[in-house]
């Protein structure tokens, strides 16, 4: 029974001296690979849990020749892969089938522990996670654990290919626990294999643009990444196959004795197991995590500073904007919620025709935002009323990078930083600031070149509360011509914030899907 140390070392040398082994191992890996990627085109989410139909017939069938040349360094390769396949097909495939499921459950299981508390630092610290990272770090997690937890499987398809019985085939693992240097070696080839692959994955990721102009750009540059992952993986798993073949030399064949399975200690530490995941998954479905306070304090004496620092403030907390535009046709009322503390944004268009349009998003669904959201990674989608549909998938991410408190959606507050901000007057804990430079306050309304613009009327006003040092409404009038059109702005502003605002799920939605619970839990 060779040493972990000599398993690896032997592992190694059939890999990198045996072509014909090396081939056979990536020419396997190759059309897992293959499949995984033409599964990709239909949803990411098939790359992860389709099960390795491939590699592990083909490896298992070709792993007894692989022991052999590892205990000969001069054996020849027996070549019986089809009658292998022919025999043992079968029990192979219900092993690969039955293993991927394990396996599943203990990378889903590794990433909600891990990824709770290492997002509980991040959120403590006052850090923020990316859409891109909240999008695909749970396909990655949970394939990466998935990936390390073969390592504890391996002696099952082991015994599959000796023709053991089921009860011992499903025992294998556990047997194979006993010998802690073995798995501790097997674990450490796959993390390893599993740590740059991930590397390779977010050094492509981090080429890309962190938003998706089109579900088709996003599409390009998530195969991108996927392909170049999915090749360095293969590559690994070539150099690591004969590795895993050697080290299963030290699991005891079925037909030796053994000691019985470690079941009571398999029992506990599922128990433990099962706690640990019950736990992190009631903490990232209730939206539990630190948050930052945003304290009440005082605003700059500078004007232009103090309106820059009261919308900074006010966009940190939960607020509401309630935008009222009147013009010749009759009068426009935006309501836009943003409710930070449990991830949700609503937003409410009120034309006047009685069909107000309605938008919504949370850590599960995004609601009459399609445009603004990749359907990618959608885990469904349905219509909910008329045009509008309702996604399911992490929209208050993509929302949160897409809106500012300046370019709401689609109304906003003035933007900051435009023009020379004066102080007009301050009573009673509320100071009001006025903006009146025509170019500086179609700046602050439009999202257009002033330049180009002819402005006949322009006056901003915006009151703040001292004491809390937020905005607490306000009022703009802009008359304009631009590009020959005649551009008008009657805008009277109301703001709320703190913890009374509620950006409460529309009644439309009815209760949440399954994919919106599964984006609820993974999304954190």
């Amino acid at each position: 029974m060779p040493a972990p140390r000599d398993a690896v070392r032997d592992g190694l040398r059939v890999a990198l001296n045996r072509p014909r082994l090396f081939g056979l191992a990536g020419g396997a890996l190759l059309c897992e690979v293959i499949l995984r990627l033409a599964l990709g085109t239909v949803h990411p989410l098939l790359t992860v849990v389709c099960p390795p139909v491939a590699a592990i017939p083909l490896l298992g069938a070709a792993a007894p020749s692989v022991s052999d040349a590892v205990a000969d360094a001069d054996a020849t390769p027996d070549g019986g892969l089809r009658a292998t396949l022919r025999e043992r097909g079968p029990s192979l495939l219900a092993v690969a089938v039955g293993g991927h499921l394990v396996a599943l459950a203990c990378g889903a299981a590794a990433f909600l522990v891990l990824d709770t508390a290492i997002r509980w630092v991040l959120y403590a610290t006052g850090g923020i996670v990316s859409t891109v990272v909240v999008h695909v770090a749970p396909l990655l997690g949970v394939a990466g654990g998935a990936f390390v937890a073969w390592a504890f499987l391996a002696p099952a398809v082991e015994h599959a290919i000796s023709g053991s019985d089921v009860r011992t085939v499903a025992l294998a693992p556990l047997r194979g626990l006993r010998d802690r240097r073995r798995t501790a070696a097997a674990v450490g080839v796959q993390v390893a294999c599993a740590l740059v692959t991930i590397g390779v994955f977010f050094g492509c990721a981090a080429l890309a643009n962190n938003r998706y102009a089109t579900q088709t750009a996003a599409l390009l540059a998530f195969a991108v990444a996927l392909v170049s992952t999915v090749g360095t993986l293969a590559l690994l798993g070539t150099l690591a196959y004969p590795t895993h073949v050697a080290l299963a030399r030290r699991v005891p064949h079925p037909l030796r004795p053994t000691r019985a399975a470690p079941v009571k200690r398999a029992v506990l530490a599922v128990l433990l197991v099962t706690g640990l995941v019950v736990g992190a998954s009631a903490i990232r479905v209730t939206e539990t995590r630190p948050t930052p306070d945003v304290p009440d304090t005082s605003l700059p004496a500078d004007a232009i500073d103090a309106y820059a620092a009261a919308l900074d403030r006010t966009a940190a907390r939960d607020h509401r904007v309630v935008v009222r535009d009147v013009h010749s046709e009759g009068r426009v009322v935006s309501t836009t919620t943003v409710e930070r503390s449990d991830r949700r944004i609503r937003t409410v268009l009120d034309t006047g025709d009685g069909r107000p349009v309605l938008g919504y998003a949370d850590s599960g669904v995004a609601y009459g935002f399609s445009a603004f959201s990749p359907g990618l990674f959608a885990l469904g989608e349905r219509d909910v009323r008329n045009w509008q549909s309702a996604r399911a998938l992490p929209g208050y991410w993509y929302l949160r990078d897409e809106y500012t408190i300046t370019d709401g959606l689609p109304y906003g507050l003035p933007a900051a930083r435009t023009g020379s901000w004066t102080t007009v007057s301050e009573t009673d804990g509320v100071r009001t600031l006025a903006l009146t430079d025509g170019p500086a306050v179609f700046d602050a309304l439009q999202n257009a070149d002033a330049a180009d613009a002819t402005v006949r009327t322009a006056r901003v006003r915006m009151q703040l509360d001292t004491e809390r040092g937020v905005v607490l409404g306000g009022s703009a009038r802009l008359n304009a011509t631009i590009s020959g059109s005649t551009l008008v702005r009657n805008h009277t502003y109301d703001v709320a914030s703190g913890p009374d605002v509620d950006a409460r799920r529309p009644d439309a939605l009815g209760a949440r899907s399954l994919g919106e619970w599964a984006w609820d839990l993974f999304a954190y």
